[in-house]
């Protein structure tokens, strides 16, 4: 699996397209262009290695995480796979925008394919599980995949830090669960899994084990 990473918009958020070596298959996660060279990246660099869009898979529904939906959903005819709970549990994306004061932005898909923990999204012959860590939402939605050695954190989990629990229960927020959600599920993965997160730089699961201040 090849994966490439694209900061998009204000919040300076990880979009990420991973493909499959043999196939050309690929999906893409979070994406947040707000953009449009940010979006032209994307397109451009889809468009250049000849990759075919399978999925667009979201980790959560906040806002800077959802940004591109609409315009990846038109250029690739491939709807928005998420956790549906998390979307009908949150603001809207516009609204989320005003409170976060970042501006005019673009009306968001709504999530057609609902995954829940445990289920297998397929991209070639890799195979990408879903594990499910409220926390920071009410459904963070992490995509392991076991061939890669690579796990899509959202923000659940951050290179020496987890992702934020101070925006009130509108927002999905719960400290707690989120601290519990990655000790029981996420290192519970090998040491060696390389940890994608939705800001910021990657990580591995074993160095979040030893450095996390919020987790020792």
């Amino acid at each position: 699996m090849i994966i490439k990473q694209f900061r998009c918009n204000e919040f300076v958020e990880n979009c990420y397209v991973a493909h499959d070596r043999e196939t050309n298959e690929a999906i893409i996660i979070d994406p947040g262009m707000q953009y449009e060279q940010e979006w032209d990246n994307i397109r451009n660099y889809i468009s250049k290695n000849g990759l075919k869009v399978r999925h667009i898979l979201l980790t959560h529904y906040h806002v800077d995480h959802v940004l591109g939906t609409a315009i990846c959903e038109k250029e690739y005819g491939v709807l928005v796979s998420g956790s549906l709970e998390d979307m009908l549990g949150l603001p809207d994306p516009r609204q989320q925008a005003m409170i976060f004061g970042l501006g005019e932005c673009p009306a968001a898909s709504r999530v057609s394919i609902d995954l829940k923990e445990g289920d297998i999204v397929e991209c070639g012959k890799n195979k990408i599980r879903v594990i499910d860590c409220p926390g920071h939402s009410h459904h963070g939605l992490c995509y392991y995949i076991e061939e890669a050695k690579a796990l899509f954190s959202g923000d659940v989990l951050f290179y020496g830090s987890i992702g934020r629990s101070d925006m009130g229960a509108a927002m999905g927020c719960n400290g707690a669960k989120l601290v519990e959600s990655i000790k029981s599920k996420l290192f519970a993965l090998p040491d060696d899994v390389t940890v994608h997160p939705g800001h910021a730089a990657r990580t591995s699961i074993g160095q979040e084990k030893r450095i996390n201040p919020y987790l020792i």
